[in-house]
Formats: C-alpha cells, sequence, structure tokens
C-alpha cells in the first residue's frame, strides 16, 4: 500500500485539481486565487478549478474541504478568518484548522480599508470619529468578512466609542450598499476599495496594516492616528490531513515557482495585494502563531464567539 502511495504521489496530478474558496466570486480571496490557479494549472500540467462554496465566514467552505478526500485533488484557500480567527468566533467550529489541515504554501498578504461615501460629512478618520461621536445612536459599519469584524471592534476600542456592526456575506455586497447609501460606512479588503477610491465614489480613511499600500499611498493607516494598532490577513493553501507529504511537497514547490514568477507580482500589485510565499512548514508556524494572536486580538476587542 505504501508504495502505491508513493507511485501515487510521484504521478500527481492526472486530473483537475480544485481549489475551494469559501467566499463567493469577487471576494478578495476570490479574487487573489484565480490567478494563482491559472499559474498553478501551467506549473502542474493539469486543471485548476475554482470551487466558490460561500457562506458563515468561510465555515461552509473550510468545513467541505476538510471532509473531502485526502489525495492532493481538493485544496481549501485559507485565510487568517477561516485558519485563525474563526476559532474565536465560533463556539462550535465544525472543523479543526491545525488538525483537519495539513499546510501547503502561503500566498499572499494584504490588510483592511475604512471606507465611507466621497460626499460623506467627514474627510478622514479623525472626522469620522468626531462625526461618529456626535450621532445619537451608534454609527453603523458594514463588514463582509471576520477580519473586518475584527478590525471594527479594534477600532471601537482604540476609539472609545461604540457602532451599530451591519455583517454581509460578503464584502462585494457590503461595497453595493456603501455605494447605494443603504450604510454610511463600510470595512473592506484594500483590493476590494481601491477600484471604488479610484473611481472616486469612496473614500479610504485609513487602512489597518502596518504600512501604506503603494495602490493608494495617499490613505493613511490606523496606527498613523492610533499608534500599535494594525490588522493584516493572509491567504494560504492547504489540504485535508492525510494528504501524502510527496503531493504536499509538489504542491508547495509550484506555489513557490508561481509566486515568484514576474506575471504573478503584476497580478498581486494590481489587487493591490503583497506576495507571501511560504514553505510547508513556514505556513504552519504561521497558522499556529495567528490563531493564538488572533484569539488575543478578539479578546481585547471584546468579540464573544456564537
Amino acid at each position: 500500500m505504501m508504495l502505491a502511495n508513493l507511485a501515487a504521489a510521484q504521478d500527481y496530478p492526472v486530473r483537475a485539481v480544485s481549489i475551494v474558496v469559501p467566499y463567493g466570486p469577487g471576494s478578495y480571496t476570490d479574487n487573489v486565487i484565480r490567478p494563482i490557479a491559472v499559474a498553478l494549472q501551467k506549473e502542474l500540467g493539469q486543471p485548476v478549478v475554482i470551487d466558490n462554496r460561500a457562506g458563515a465566514n468561510g465555515v461552509i467552505g473550510s468545513q467541505f474541504a476538510a471532509r473531502a478526500k485526502a489525495d492532493g485533488y481538493t485544496l481549501l484557500a485559507g485565510s487568517s478568518t477561516t485558519l485563525a480567527a474563526n476559532v474565536g468566533l465560533y463556539k462550535s467550529l465544525p472543523y479543526d484548522p491545525l488538525k483537519d489541515f495539513v499546510p501547503v504554501a502561503g500566498v499572499a498578504a494584504t490588510s483592511m480599508m475604512f471606507m465611507v461615501r466621497a460626499d460623506f460629512a467627514a474627510q478622514d478618520l479623525k472626522g469620522f470619529l468626531a462625526h461618529a461621536a456626535k450621532q445619537t445612536q451608534p454609527l453603523a459599519v458594514a463588514y463582509g468578512s471576520a477580519s473586518a469584524q475584527v478590525a471594527l471592534a479594534q477600532l471601537a476600542k482604540v476609539s472609545g466609542l461604540k457602532f451599530s456592526s451591519i455583517p454581509y456575506k460578503g464584502t462585494p455586497q457590503a461595497l453595493t450598499d456603501l455605494l447605494g447609501g443603504q450604510v454610511p460606512a463600510a470595512i473592506v479588503d484594500v483590493s476590494n476599495g481601491v477600484p471604488h477610491l479610484k473611481s472616486g465614489k469612496l473614500l479610504a480613511l485609513a487602512i489597518s496594516g502596518s504600512r501604506r499600500t503603494s495602490a493608494a499611498p495617499e490613505v493613511p493607516t490606523l496606527a498613523e492616528v492610533f499608534p500599535g494598532t494594525q490588522l493584516v490577513t493572509w491567504i494560504g493553501l492547504v489540504a485535508p490531513t492525510g494528504t501524502s507529504p510527496q503531493v504536499v511537497d509538489k504542491l508547495s514547490q509550484a506555489a513557490a515557482k508561481v509566486l515568484a514568477a514576474p506575471e504573478t507580482l503584476r497580478q498581486l500589485a494590481a489587487l493591490a495585494t503583497d506576495p507571501e510565499p511560504m514553505s510547508a512548514q513556514e505556513m504552519g508556524r504561521r497558522m499556529q502563531r495567528d490563531q493564538a494572536q488572533w484569539l488575543e486580538l478578539m479578546r481585547e476587542a471584546g468579540i464573544q464567539p456564537e
């Protein structure tokens, strides 16, 4: 059996590989993984298809991937949400990020963007907070991911203000309502927010990252107003536990080549995203470290598991 498994791993892949994206089309994870999948297809010599399974902060798709056959033909586009934050957001998470998955490779990193419509009463973060403080009811802020939920909780904590959090199924839906005036503010992935910033329809007040983004260098970081406050999110590929180490190694090497290619770097830059290449071992350490860090962040922000 061992020799048969080794032979199968050496021949891998012999058919299409599926990458489960636990969010809908147009989401940050979906936008990043699609060009990666195209490049991996060329590297592996077999089709690499995207399987969108959205819902419940990525829980539905992640659970599906965790239960898939551990043969290397089903991967998960995991993230700091699905592989770290969700552990603290749900009392009963139907998968264990560290037990049900083996790390394959790191892919990309980004941060959150605090946005309002261009005609909003305030034009910077301090003005936004002053406006929010004057309201008789907590100002509504939309979000479509757990990372944005944590970013909002961080803002509430450091500013001492209360906000009315409005959860959406995904970031695109939150942006649609922000553009339409249904909500006054939203926290979105930088890659989703930048196009609307460039169009002039929305205004970016701050980003949550440790440094300004080259995609919109005029937008300050949250730390410039509240020193020490930051939130960086990431995406990586994982496979169901039990996947052959040889298959994981082949996928990890393929991902490393893809992330070093100039065309991939250009595509990620267009998405206001930094490449985050990590080996399977580095990705595993990142998952363990970040799960502990995100749990601490959520405790500090007062987020209770549901």
